[in-house]
């Protein structure tokens, strides 16, 4: 038809538009985050004020509406933590991601997955790259969405808090910060043996009531403290060689070489207990990383059996995850574990055709 003209997008123009039109809906989903946020602290000033002056409580992990006078009622919905049937965990519902040493710049291909971390807004999925020097992100239906590696050289260890991505670089001895676009913001460290230097970092813990940030140095065998600002807070002395360190609202627990591997401090870091036996006929072998669920349980990939150990708080263990092999429910070297928002299990390892299993 006569003045009618046909308009045609190239590739990289839609490209563009898909980004923004995702960042817009992450910076959304980011604010309504820290509105749900605040309104979670009022309601715990306001329950902490009715215990006081009326004896009566808000009850957690169900519905509940109370009178407030004439004022109206208030409505609290606290999403109750899931319990995870270990036992009952053979084959995954999901794979995705795939081991190769060849496709440097193919998304969702890893010479080596590692640590893992899930962003609380968006619930993407960050998996360190150890071999390609890189964080690649995914969404919540497991697709890749972006990659990043600014400064890289050995991401091996990695936490999310406050809208930003902290990664440890075990070649370049030191720890960075990324916006959660990828962005590098900071970077603290260089080798050495005094404050706010590395020697091998690996694992790495965040706690925002704390105001803290564990870092596991193997070779300085310690676990170095910093504050949010990034200035130097302690160190925990002594361990030998600490791979991995997670927090709780009350403990410290760092996984090391040792045996027992395990060590729990509190936050005064004194030793509470060591257990968890390692070495050859005993619980593990060969202990990598380390993840703390929301029932307190722990669980251990195991690199040298090709499994993942789970144990109670109390260090019994509760059941064994795979084996070595290539099949779904199998594992070659695995290291990376976290669960993510909707109670899902997540292992990396080697696996030629899943490098990523969901459980």
């Amino acid at each position: 038809m006569a003045g009618v003209s046909t308009v045609q997008f190239d590739e990289s123009f839609l490209s563009q538009v898909e980004r923004v039109r995702r960042e817009i809906t992450e910076r959304f989903l980011r604010a309504h985050k820290v509105l749900q946020d605040r309104e979670r602290d009022l309601l715990a000033e306001l329950q902490d004020l009715l215990n006081d002056f009326t004896g009566e409580g808000i009850e957690e992990e169900k519905l509940l509406e109370k009178k407030l006078g004439e004022t109206g009622r208030l409505r609290l919905n606290l999403r109750k933590s899931k319990t995870l049937d270990y036992k009952n965990m053979f084959q995954p519902v999901e794979v995705f991601g795939r081991h190769s040493t060849k496709d440097e710049s193919s998304t969702g291909v890893f010479p080596y997955p590692g640590s893992m971390a899930i962003d609380p807004v968006t619930n993407y999925i960050y998996i360190c790259d150890l071999g390609w020097n890189r964080v690649q992100v995914f969404n919540s239906s497991y697709d890749f969405v972006f990659s990043f590696g600014h400064k890289m050289n050995g991401p091996a260890g990695i936490s999310i808090a406050q809208d930003k991505v902290y990664v440890t670089l075990i070649r370049s001895y030191c720890m960075n910060v990324y916006s959660m676009r990828g962005k590098l913001l900071h970077s603290v460290g260089g080798k050495g043996k005094n404050k706010l230097e590395f020697d091998r970092p690996s694992g790495i813990n965040i706690s925002i009531d704390k105001n803290s940030i564990y870092i596991a140095e193997f070779d300085n065998c310690r676990v170095q403290c910093l504050n949010l600002d990034l200035s130097f807070n302690s160190f925990i002395l002594d361990i030998f060689g600490p791979k991995d360190v997670t927090l709780t609202s009350t403990e410290v627990v760092v996984l090391c070489i040792s045996d027992p591997c395990l060590i729990i401090y509190n936050y005064a870091h004194e030793s509470i207990r060591h257990m968890i036996t390692k070495g050859v006929g005993k619980l593990v072998i060969g202990p990598v990383r380390l993840f703390v669920d929301e029932s307190g349980n722990i669980l251990i990939t195991d690199y040298d059996v090709h499994c993942l150990c789970v144990f109670s708080h109390e260090g019994e263990l509760i059941h064994k995850i795979g084996k070595e092999g290539q099949e779904r429910g199998e594992f070659i070297q695995p290291r990376g574990i976290c669960i993510n928002q909707e109670g899902r299990l997540l292992v990396s390892s080697e696996n030629p055709n899943h490098a990523i299993q969901i459980f």
